[in-house]
C-alpha cells in the first residue's frame, strides 16, 4: 500500500505515473527527458507532491516519474563529516584554479 502524504492541496499517494509506490532511494526515470536517478526527497505544497532526483537536484511531479526496476535502490544518505584538512585542501584547489583563470577581451567585437 503506498504512503499517503498530506499537503495544502489535499491527500496524495506517493506513487509514480503507473501507481507504483515511491520512497526515498527509489530509482526513477523522468518521462520528459529520460533523466534517471534516485529520489532524495519528497516534498508537497499547494500544487501537489514533488520528488527531488539526485542527478540534478531538480523537482519533478510524481505523475511524471516512472519507477525503474533495473536499478538498485540507493542507500539512504546520511551526514558527511569533513576534516579541517579536507576543507583547506578544497579551498586551496579553488584558489589555485582562480589564479590560473585569465580574463581578457581578445574575443570582443564591436558592433555596427
Amino acid at each position: 500500500m503506498p504512503e499517503i502524504i498530506e499537503c495544502e492541496s489535499g491527500s496524495h499517494p506517493v506513487v509514480d505515473a503507473h501507481g507504483q509506490p515511491l520512497d526515498i532511494g527509489s530509482p526513477v526515470r523522468y518521462a520528459g527527458t529520460g533523466t534517471t536517478g534516485h529520489v532524495t526527497e519528497i516534498i508537497c505544497d499547494s500544487e501537489g507532491v514533488w520528488a527531488v532526483i539526485d542527478t540534478n537536484d531538480l523537482l519533478y511531479k510524481l505523475e511524471s516519474l516512472t519507477l525503474l526496476s533495473g536499478l538498485k535502490e540507493k542507500a539512504e544518505m546520511g551526514e558527511r563529516l569533513f576534516s579541517k584538512e579536507d576543507i583547506e585542501e578544497v579551498l586551496e584547489k579553488a584558489q589555485d584554479e582562480a589564479k590560473e583563470a585569465k580574463l581578457d577581451d581578445s574575443n570582443l567585437e564591436a558592433g555596427g
